[in-house]
C-alpha cells in the first residue's frame, strides 16, 4: 500500500512539475508579447525604419520634434550623400507643414538631391514644381540658377536637352541675371554639335539682346570661329572666310589684351593664306586660258595684299616670268 502511494505521489509530483514548467513558459511568452506591444505603441521605438543606405534607423519624426530640427536632419543626410533617405525626410516635412517656409525650402532641397544624384530630369522637374507652387517666390533667381546648373551638367552628355533647359530659363526671366549665360550656352551647345549656322544665330542673338554682358568678348571671338568651321563644312565659301577674318580683326580692335588675342591673330594669318591661295589660283586659271594680262592682275593683287605668304612669292615669280617673255609690260 505504501509503495502504491509513493508511485501515485511520484506521478502527481511529476505532473505538477510539468504544469509548473508550462506555466513558466506561458508566463515568458506573455512577457515577450507584452514587450512587443509596448514597443509598438511607444513613441520612442514605434517608428524605426529600414533603409538600404542606413540600415535600421529611427525616423526623425519620433526623435525630433521641431520643423527646424527635422529640416537640419534632412540636410545632414544630403551632406552624407544619402539622397534617397533625405528626399523622404524632405517630403515628410512638406506633408506635415505645407504652409510653412520649410515646405518650399524642402522642395528646393529635393531638387538639389536629385541633381547631386545625377538624376537631372527629376531635378529640373522639381525646380519647375517650385516655381508653379510658389509663383513670385523671392527665391526665383536662386531656382533659375539651379536650373542653369542642371543645363551645364547636361551639356556633357546631352546638348539638346541642355538647350531646352536654357531656353526655358530665358523664357521665364529674359532680363534676369542668368539669362545672358543661358543664351551663350545655347550657342555653345550648337557649336559642340557642329551645327555652326545655328550657333552663329544664337551668338548674334546674344549680342543683340545682351550687348553689355561680360560675355561679349567671348562671343565676339566665337562668331568668326563659327564661320571658319561652317566654311569647312562647305565647298570653299570664301565669303564666310573673309567675314570671319574681319570678325577676328574686330575682336583684336575691341579686345587688344583679350585672352583669345593670340588665337585670333593665328586665325587671321591662316585665313589670309587661304585667301592668297584662292587669288593666286584665279591668276593661274587666266594664265591657262592664255590671258596673261588678267592673270598678272591677280598675281599683283596677291603680291601687294598678302606679302607675308608663300603665295606672294609665287605670284612675284609668275609676274617676272610674264615680263621675261614679254607677255606683259
Amino acid at each position: 500500500m505504501w509503495v502504491v502511494r509513493n508511485v501515485v505521489k511520484t506521478k502527481i509530483l511529476q505532473k505538477m512539475r510539468e504544469m509548473q514548467s508550462m506555466i513558466m513558459q506561458l508566463s515568458y511568452a506573455l512577457t515577450v508579447v507584452c514587450s512587443l506591444i509596448c514597443l509598438a505603441v511607444s513613441p520612442a521605438y514605434g517608428k524605426w525604419i529600414w533603409n538600404r543606405e542606413t540600415g535600421w534607423m529611427e525616423s526623425p519624426s519620433a526623435a525630433i520634434t521641431s520643423l527646424e530640427q527635422r529640416y537640419k536632419y534632412a540636410l545632414s543626410l544630403l551632406v552624407e550623400q544619402k539622397y534617397t533617405v533625405a528626399i523622404k525626410e524632405f517630403e515628410s516635412i512638406i506633408r506635415d507643414a505645407s504652409e510653412t517656409e520649410y515646405a518650399e525650402a524642402s522642395l528646393i532641397s529635393i531638387g538639389r538631391a536629385y541633381f547631386l544624384n545625377k538624376d537631372f530630369k527629376r531635378a529640373l522637374r522639381t525646380y519647375e514644381d517650385v516655381l508653379e507652387r510658389y509663383p513670385g517666390t523671392k527665391r526665383t533667381e536662386e531656382i533659375l540658377e539651379r536650373e542653369y546648373q542642371v543645363g551645364i551638367a547636361q551639356m556633357e552628355t546631352n546638348e539638346n536637352a541642355a538647350i531646352g533647359v536654357f531656353e526655358k530659363i530665358i523664357e521665364k526671366h529674359p532680363l534676369g541675371p542668368v539669362a545672358p549665360d543661358a543664351q551663350v550656352k545655347i550657342a555653345d551647345c550648337y557649336f559642340k554639335l557642329a551645327q555652326y549656322e545655328e550657333a552663329l544665330d544664337a551668338y548674334e542673338k546674344f549680342l543683340e539682346n545682351y550687348p553689355k554682358s561680360e560675355w561679349v568678348p567671348y562671343v565676339q571671338y566665337q562668331i568668326p570661329l563659327s564661320k571658319v568651321y561652317h566654311e569647312q563644312q562647305q565647298e570653299r565659301n570664301y565669303g564666310l572666310l573673309v567675314s570671319a577674318r574681319e570678325g577676328f580683326e574686330e575682336y583684336l580692335v575691341s579686345n587688344p589684351h583679350g585672352i583669345h588675342t593670340e588665337d585670333a591673330k593665328n586665325m587671321i594669318q591662316e585665313i589670309r593664306i587661304l585667301e592668297a591661295e584662292r587669288e593666286y589660283n584665279i591668276g593661274e586659271f587666266y594664265l591657262r586660258r592664255k590671258k596673261p594680262v588678267s592673270a598678272a592682275m591677280y598675281f599683283e593683287y596677291v603680291k601687294v595684299d598678302f606679302p607675308d605668304t608663300v603665295w606672294a612669292e609665287r605670284a612675284n615669280e609668275r609676274i617676272e616670268f610674264l615680263k621675261m617673255i614679254e607677255a606683259i609690260k
